[in-house]
C-alpha cells in the first residue's frame, strides 16, 4: 500500500474474490458502467488517497494504515479458515470489521453527499419564510432563547442602547417586535449571507471530508467505540451464498432490530441487530447482538448491491451479477435522503424555543352550543316616546334570540340604553367591593357609545351592555344605512358577551381573576384589555351590517385615531418636559393607544371574515401609518391576532391573551416611553430626544 496508490479496499480482503486462477484480476461493477474485468492493484484505490509523503520523514496515516494491514491480514487469513458455523472471537472479528469498514471511499462519499445534501437543505430552510422565522426565534409571541443567540452580539456592539436607561429584557422585546416588522429586509439579507456562505464551503467541501476522515482513521488506529460496540457482537463465520459472495464497496452490511438491512453509518447502537462481512465468496463472517438472528428472507447478495454506493467486486461476470450491477445504489440513496433531511429537520426543530401550538382547529367548523339568551334586564332611559321605546324593544328582543341561536347568551347580565351614556356607565353595578367605574374614550379622542361592561353576578363573571341612543336611535331608524350600522353595532356587542362564554369555558376564573399589580397585568389592563377578544367579536358580527361600508368606517376610524395618538400624545411628551407629571402624561397616552390596538383589531377581525386587506385600498390609512412608522408593525398586529384566532376557545392558558402586552409596548416606544419594572416597582422610562428607529432590528443577525 506505501506508495502513491493507496487502497481503501486492501489487496488482502479483495484476492479472494479475484478472478480465478491467478486472482490477479477482479470484475468491477460500477454504476452506470458495464462490467469490466481490473487488476487487483489498481482497484478501490486512488492515488495519495490517506496521505503524501511528508518531507521530515515522520510516519503518516498511510503508513500506519499500512503496518496495521500486516496484523489484519494474518487475522483475516486465520478466521478464513474457520469452518462455517464456528464461532470467532468478538476481539478479532471487530478489530478486522472495524478497520475494513471505517476507511473505505464509501464512507467519504456518503459523508460528503450527506453533508451536499444537509447544504441544499439548509439553503433551501432558508428561502421558507416560516423555517427561518423557527430558526431564528421570530415566530413566537415573545424573544425566546433561540433568539436571543441571534441579538446578543449585535446589541452589545451598539454603545446607543447601552447609553438608554432600560433593562436589557426591554431592548431585547424592542428588537424582537422591530424585527418581526422588518423581517422580510433582514431575511433577504440572511438568504444572501448564507447562499455565499454555503457556497463557499461547497468549494472547500472535498477538502473537509477527507480530511475529517483521514482524523477520524488516525484516531481509531488503537480503538475505537465502534469497535467497542462490535466486541459485544456474538461472532461467528456462516456460509456463502451457493453462487459466491460479491463484495460491495461498503465492505459490510448492517441489519437493524426491525430485520431490516442498511448502511452501516446509518444503523448503529442499539438500533443495529446484526453485522455481515463477505470474508470469500464461500464465507461470511456474522456478528449478532444477543437474542437476534439473520432474518429468514435475507439474500446477502442483493442487500450488498443495494446497499454499495458506486460499484461491488465479484470473481464472476454472469446473468446474477449482471441484475444485481442494475440495483447498485437503489436502497442506499433512499436511506440516506430520508436520514439526512430528517436530521435537518430535527437540527431546526431542537433550535425552536418557542412553544407552537399543535391543536390549531378549524375556526370555520367551531360549533358553540345554542341559547335562548338566557334572562335579562332590559333598561332604556330618555329614548324617546313610548312607541320608539316598543320598537327598540322589540327589535333588541329579536336581535338577542337571533344570534342567541348561533352562539352563547346565557352570559347577558342586561342591557341599558340612554341617552347620558356616561352616567348610564357610572350607575352600572359591577358586583364588587371597590370596583372602578367603566371608562369611556376621552372627547379629545372619540366619541363613546357602546360597551360591554364586565360584572359578577353570585360568582359569575357576565357581560352588562350599554348603548347610547345613538346606537337605538339607529337601530330603527328608518334609513337603511343606519339602521344596518345599529344592527352591527349591537350584534358585535353581544358577540362579546359570547366570547365571555368561550373563554371562560376554555379558561375558568380568568374573565374575573387579577392579573396583579406588576406590569404585566398594567399593560394589559391598562392598554391591551378588550382588544384580542374585539377582534374576534368583530370577525362573528361580520355578516350584520354592510361588509363593506363597515370596512370604510373603520379604516376611517383607524386612520383618525393613528392621526390623533401620534398628535397630542407627543405633545403632551413635549410638556412632560416642563410639567414632570408622568401621570399627565400617561393619562393621554393610554386611552390614545387602547383606542388604536382596540379599533386596529376590530378593523382587522373585519377584514379576515371579508376576505379584505385592512390596509390596502386605503391611501388615508396607509399615509398616516406610514407617517407614523406603524405600517409594518401593523401588519405583525394583524398575523399575531390572526393566530391568536386560530386558537379561539382552545387557548392553553391566559398568557396568550399577555402576549399581545408587547404591542402596546411597541406603540409606547413609538411615542417614545419605554416601560419596565425593577425593585422598586413599575417605571416609564422617557429619555428625551429619543426617536424610535429599526437600528435594534438591524442588529439581529440571521
Amino acid at each position: 500500500m506505501v506508495g502513491r496508490n493507496q487502497h481503501y479496499i486492501p489487496s488482502f480482503l479483495q484476492r479472494p474474490f479475484g478472478i480465478r486462477p491467478k486472482r490477479k484480476e477482479i470484475w468491477y461493477f460500477g454504476r452506470g458502467l458495464a462490467a469490466e474485468r481490473r487488476l487487483i492493484k489498481r482497484t478501490a484505490s486512488g492515488n495519495y488517497f490517506y496521505s503524501k509523503p511528508r518531507g521530515d520523514g515522520k510516519e503518516t496515516l498511510d503508513d500506519a494504515i499500512t503496518n496495521k494491514e500486516s496484523d489484519l491480514a494474518a487475522l483475516l487469513k486465520n478466521v478464513r479458515t474457520t469452518t462455517p458455523g464456528a464461532a470467532v472471537a468478538a476481539s478479532t472479528a471487530a478489530m478486522i470489521v472495524s478497520h475494513l469498514s471505517q476507511r473505505t471511499a464509501h464512507v467519504r462519499t456518503t459523508l460528503s453527499k450527506g453533508a451536499t445534501r444537509a447544504l441544499e437543505q439548509t439553503e433551501t430552510m432558508f428561502t421558507e419564510r416560516a423555517k427561518i422565522e423557527s430558526y431564528i426565534g421570530l415566530d413566537g409571541s415573545a424573544p425566546s432563547d433561540r433568539f436571543r443567540e441571534f441579538i446578543t452580539g449585535g446589541l452589545d456592539k451598539r454603545p446607543e442602547f447601552s447609553q438608554l436607561r432600560i433593562p436589557r429584557y426591554v431592548i431585547e422585546r424592542m428588537a424582537f417586535l422591530l424585527s418581526k416588522e422588518n423581517a422580510e429586509e433582514l431575511l433577504e439579507q440572511g438568504a444572501k449571507l448564507v447562499s455565499k456562505e454555503l457556497h463557499d464551503l461547497r468549494l472547500q467541501m472535498t477538502e473537509i471530508i477527507r480530511d475529517s476522515h483521514n482524523k477520524a482513521l488516525d484516531e481509531m488506529m488503537e480503538s475505537s467505540e465502534y469497535e467497542e460496540l462490535l466486541k459485544t457482537l456474538n461472532w461467528s463465520v456462516e456460509s456463502g451464498p451457493a453462487t459466491g459472495a460479491i463484495l460491495p464497496d461498503c465492505v459490510v452490511i448492517a441489519i437493524g432490530m426491525d430485520g431490516i438491512s442498511g448502511n452501516h453509518l446509518v444503523i448503529g447502537g442499539k438500533e443495529m441487530g446484526a453485522i455481515v462481512l463477505a470474508i470469500a465468496p464461500d464465507k461470511l463472517l456474522v456478528g449478532l447482538k444477543p437474542g437476534f438472528s439473520l432474518p429468514r428472507d435475507f439474500e446477502y447478495n442483493v442487500e450488498a448491491a443495494f446497499h454499495s454506493q458506486s460499484f461491488f467486486l465479484a470473481p464472476r461476470n454472469d446473468e446474477e451479477t449482471a441484475r444485481l450491477h442494475a440495483s447498485v445504489g437503489e436502497k442506499l440513496r433512499t436511506a440516506l435522503e430520508n436520514a439526512f433531511e430528517g436530521g435537518i429537520d430535527d437540527f431546526v426543530a431542537t433550535k425552536v424555543n418557542a412553544k407552537q401550538p399543535d391543536n390549531e382547529k378549524n375556526i370555520e367548523a367551531e360549533a358553540w352550543k345554542a341559547t335562548v339568551g338566557g334572562r335579562y334586564e332590559l333598561s332604556l332611559i330618555g329614548c324617546g316616546d313610548q312607541h320608539t321605546a316598543n320598537r327598540i324593544i322589540e327589535d333588541v328582543a329579536d336581535l338577542v334570540r337571533e344570534l342567541a341561536s348561533a352562539m352563547p347568551l346565557d352570559r347577558l347580565d342586561g342591557i341599558s340604553i340612554g341617552r347620558d351614556y356616561h352616567s348610564l356607565l357610572k350607575n352600572i353595578d359591577r358586583g364588587w367591593e371597590n370596583a372602578s367605574t367603566p371608562e369611556t374614550v376621552p372627547p379629545e379622542v372619540g366619541v363613546g357609545f357602546a360597551q360591554n361592561v364586565t360584572v359578577k353576578r353570585s360568582g359569575v363573571a357576565k357581560g352588562h351592555i350599554v348603548l347610547s341612543s345613538i346606537v337605538s336611535d339607529a337601530l330603527v331608524s328608518e334609513e337603511v344605512g343606519q339602521r344596518s350600522w345599529g344592527r352591527h353595532i349591537f350584534a358585535r356587542l353581544l358577540a362579546s358577551v359570547a366570547l365571555m362564554e368561550i373563554v371562560e369555558d376554555c379558561l375558568p376564573g380568568a374573565l374575573l381573576e387579577s392579573l396583579g399589580d406588576g406590569i404585566t397585568g398594567w399593560l394589559y389592563t391598562s392598554f391591551v384589555d378588550g382588544a384580542p377578544e374585539s377582534y374576534l367579536a368583530s370577525w362573528m358580527a361580520a355578516t350584520y351590517g354592510n361588509p363593506k361600508q363597515i370596512v370604510i368606517d373603520l379604516r376611517e376610524s383607524l386612520s383618525a385615531t393613528v392621526a390623533q395618538m401620534t398628535e397630542f400624545v407627543p405633545k403632551e411628551r413635549n410638556a412632560y418636559r416642563e410639567h414632570g407629571d408622568l401621570e399627565k402624561l400617561l393619562g393621554v397616552a393610554q386611552p390614545a393607544i387602547r383606542r388604536v390596538l382596540s379599533v386596529g383589531a376590530n378593523l382587522s377581525g373585519h377584514c379576515v371574515f371579508t376576505g379584505e386587506s385592512p390596509v390596502v385600498g386605503s391611501s388615508e390609512l396607509e399615509s398616516v401609518l406610514d407617517r407614523a412608522g406603524l405600517r409594518s408593525w401593523f401588519g405583525v398586529y394583524f398575523d399575531d391576532l390572526a393566530k391568536f384566532h386560530r386558537r379561539l376557545g382552545h387557548w392553553e392558558s391566559f398568557e396568550e391573551f399577555l402576549a399581545f402586552n408587547i404591542h402596546a409596548e411597541r406603540l409606547l416606544w413609538s411615542l417614545g416611553m419605554f416601560p419596565w419594572e425593577g425593585p422598586e416597582g413599575i417605571r416609564v422610562e422617557v429619555p428625551l430626544g429619543f426617536e424610535l428607529n429599526t437600528s435594534i432590528a438591524k442588529s439581529v443577525r440571521p
